[in-house]
């Protein structure tokens, strides 16, 4: 990542487009970061797909995996139940140990 201050970004914006295009340029105010310029290609690389329905898709896996909203399971049951059937179909897995 290329780095430059604030006051060579603003005397040089062109150049750091030019740079942009390969690498991300971070620009520091007072010598802390406090932006980062980005291709379009990157930044749309970078950012959240949308879902077939125009939404946001799932950002996260914990998003990805919940229920569809107002649908609740008894977690000890369903928890039992995928432990039942993962030793049902791995009989040679070593047993679960919680603690």
């Amino acid at each position: 990542m290329f780095t430059m201050s604030a006051r060579e970004f603003n005397q040089s914006v062109a150049k750091a487009q030019r740079i942009a295009d390969d690498e991300p340029v971070l620009v520091t105010r007072h010598g802390e970061p406090a932006y980062v310029l980005l291709s379009i290609a990157e930044y749309e690389r970078l950012r959240p797909a949308t879902s077939s329905d125009g939404g946001d898709a799932p950002y996260s896996l914990l998003k990805l995996l919940s229920p569809p909203e107002g649908v609740e399971f008894d977690d000890d049951d369903d928890f039992d139940e995928i432990l039942r059937d993962i030793r049902k179909n791995t009989p040679d897995r070593p047993p679960f140990e919680f603690d």
